[in-house]
């Protein structure tokens, strides 16, 4: 598989809900070409957002917006997304949902001996539980989306890998709506994330890492629909 190209992060979400949707076990790993911020619905409707909203707006700061929780994300050039989608056992929780997308980027990375471990940072974007962090900063953050269908529930999971670091004038829209958004929360800091590039050489994370990445995902969505089969 190759890395989906799409002209917006909008674009980009419209994929995934759709593969949601139609609810058979799919991957998707994509870019978008356009900059962008995103954040939840559920955060754009807040009535003291609107303000910082339309002033990150008339920056010129494009705003793109997803049905998963969280905080805001960024996404273009310097963001890889892996998104998988499978249909659920009864049992199968969002923590084990957590760990194989986790588990996914992590089987990816130690291909290229890169040690990983999940965790919150302190002034990281998105920060949570479920953090993939490398040399104790974030690497990739982690969403999830669940449907319910006549047939049982359907889960998709997703993973925004910095490749790169964005440019600054993300980082000061990014934290000005951080701020507004999370104000109990620690400010936004570059030097709490780290990306591919610093990993690995630039060559390789670029062209040698999707292919792994999306190899690891494969094997996890095979196994678990070989579960899922030998349960019906």
């Amino acid at each position: 598989m190759i890395v989906a190209p799409f002209r917006t992060a909008a674009d980009g979400i419209a994929r995934e809900t759709a593969l949601l949707q139609a609810g058979q076990p799919a991957l998707l790993l994509w870019q978008a070409e356009e900059t962008a911020l995103v954040m939840p619905h559920a955060l754009a409707r807040r009535d003291d957002m609107q303000i910082p909203l339309r002033s990150a707006t008339a920056e010129g700061c494009r705003i793109a917006f997803r049905g998963s929780g969280g905080g805001i994300v960024p996404q273009g050039s310097a963001t890889l997304n892996l998104a998988m989608v499978l249909p659920c056992r009864a049992d199968f929780t969002m923590e084990d949902g957590y760990r194989m997308i986790c588990g996914t980027v992590a089987e990816a990375l130690t291909r290229f001996e890169v040690t990983t471990h999940t965790g919150s940072c302190p002034g990281a974007f998105c920060d949570g539980a479920w953090n993939v962090l490398a040399e104790g900063r974030k690497l990739a953050g982690t969403a999830q989306r669940w449907r319910a269908t006549p047939e049982g529930r359907v889960a998709l999971l997703h993973a925004a890998i910095l490749l790169h670091m964005p440019d600054p004038a993300t980082w000061v829209e990014m934290g000005l709506l951080h701020r507004a958004a999370f104000p109990a929360e620690p400010p936004l800091r570059p030097d709490a994330h780290i990306t591919l590039d610093r990993l690995m050489p630039a060559t390789m994370s670029h062209t040698r890492f999707p292919g792994a990445l999306i190899r690891a995902a494969e094997d996890r969505l095979s196994a678990s629909t070989r579960r899922e089969e030998r349960a019906a």
